[in-house]
């Protein structure tokens, strides 16, 4: 006999399925306390964490230098400081063409053409406009329209000793690699700022790297803030401004070349292989400079050439203000205090003063030094008692001369 169907059967029944549905909700609440995981989404936190590593990975100073290298002096020229390819890599961008830049992480066209500067008032109206588009040209959730590259990419952080030091180490071990090959360096503006080549050798030896033999010019050009590229051992780069400089270029300290060659050698070839006689072509070459000037060589905007300020340490800028003075004039002259004890001078120089502090300190080089020693003006002394005591015999001499030649008068 078949069973009745009763209400009360149905409720039984529905009861027993919301029930189950019921325990199953507890038991996922229960796992997800036991396993500390707030968020119920795994998909969109996963999303979240790849997009924040992506926006870690675009902002790193390895990224900032890739986009750095793209620029170059055909396709981004004659535009100012507040436009060079440190700025605009800071942002994002990248060049990709002929006044042209690419976001690398919205992927968004900027074109950066501007006028010719003949008319200086249509030239910086548009070089105001370029400036507020990059930064405003980003798309909306673009990481570099909010968070751009830490501004520390941009400087040479001159204070900060222990990171100076240990990539002043990594440049002069890679330039040590390639010593024989080092272009003759042209020293006369660094040797006018009290610069010698020989005493930073022997200081880099003595206190920075004793364990290496380092050639005082790979020294210099270490301080300048060059190294040797990774990709070729004939080129040199700027480590800031990424400016590649082929040895070539250049006559090597070591070696002399010739700015011509021929295109057959006559010393490997024999008469036999000649054949008939012909002439020979000759391929002019670029001019090799004779010498490489390591602070000429950056580029404008590079950040080792900008000047700093930094703190005098002279005495004689102190001043004195009488207390019977008024508060405003005592409030000037601190700032005007304050004002004279700071200095502008080059990053590599303050960089320099920082890893080798007293090198360049009552340093005039050693010529000068030579030119002041106590033997040197000994023997100009002695040089200018010799020719005093020279010249009563060269004179006498001349007037007997002089005598012989002119022509006897008759007496009348």
């Amino acid at each position: 006999m078949a069973s009745i169907v009763t209400p009360e059967k149905i409720r039984n029944v529905l009861s027993s399925f919301l029930l189950k549905h019921e325990r199953a909700e507890n038991e996922l609440v229960k796992l997800r306390a036991a396993t500390s995981d707030p968020r119920p989404d795994t998909e969109a936190s996963i999303a979240e964490d790849t997009k924040s590593s992506k926006s870690a990975v675009l902002r790193s100073h390895k990224s900032f230098l890739k986009r750095l290298e793209t620029f170059s002096a055909s396709t981004w020229f004659s535009k100012p400081a507040e436009l060079s390819p440190l700025i605009c890599a800071r942002y994002g961008w990248e060049n990709v063409d002929f006044d042209m830049l690419q976001c690398v992480g919205c992927k968004t066209f900027l074109c950066g053409r501007l006028p010719m500067s003949g008319d200086s008032e249509d030239y910086n109206q548009c070089a105001e406009k370029l400036k507020k588009n990059i930064v405003a040209s980003h798309e909306r959730f673009c990481v570099f329209g909010t968070f751009p590259c830490s501004e520390e990419f941009c400087h040479v952080q001159v204070e900060d000793v222990v990171s100076l030091s240990a990539s002043f180490c990594e440049r002069a071990s890679a330039l040590s690699k390639i010593q024989d090959k080092l272009p003759t360096l042209n020293l006369q503006y660094l040797e006018d700022l009290g610069y010698d080549e020989g005493q930073a050798g022997a200081y880099c030896k003595r206190h920075l790297m004793p364990d290496k033999d380092i050639s005082p010019s790979a020294v210099t050009l270490t301080f300048t803030g060059w190294t040797c590229s990774s990709t070729s051992a004939g080129i040199l780069m700027c480590v800031m401004c990424c400016r590649k400089i082929g040895l070539w270029n250049f006559a090597s300290s070591g070696a002399n070349f010739n700015a011509e060659v021929s295109s057959e050698d006559e010393s490997s070839i024999s008469d036999e292989d000649q054949g008939p006689k012909r002439k020979r072509q000759k391929i002019t070459l670029s001019p090799i400079k004779e010498s490489f000037n390591p602070v000429e060589e950056h580029n404008i905007w590079c950040p080792w050439i900008q000047h700093h300020k930094v703190s005098s340490r002279s005495s004689s800028s102190s001043v004195y203000s009488s207390p019977s003075s008024s508060s405003e004039s005592s409030t000037r002259d601190a700032q005007t205090n304050a004002s004279a004890l700071l200095q502008k001078i080059p990053a590599y120089i303050a960089a320099l003063k920082s890893i080798a502090p007293g090198l360049m300190d009552n340093n005039t080089g050693l010529a000068a030094g030579m030119k002041k020693s106590p033997m040197t003006e000994g023997l100009r002394c002695f040089r200018r008692a010799l020719e005093t005591w020279s010249s009563p015999k060269a004179s006498s001499s001349n007037s007997s001369h002089q005598l012989q030649q002119s022509p006897t008068t008759p007496v009348s």
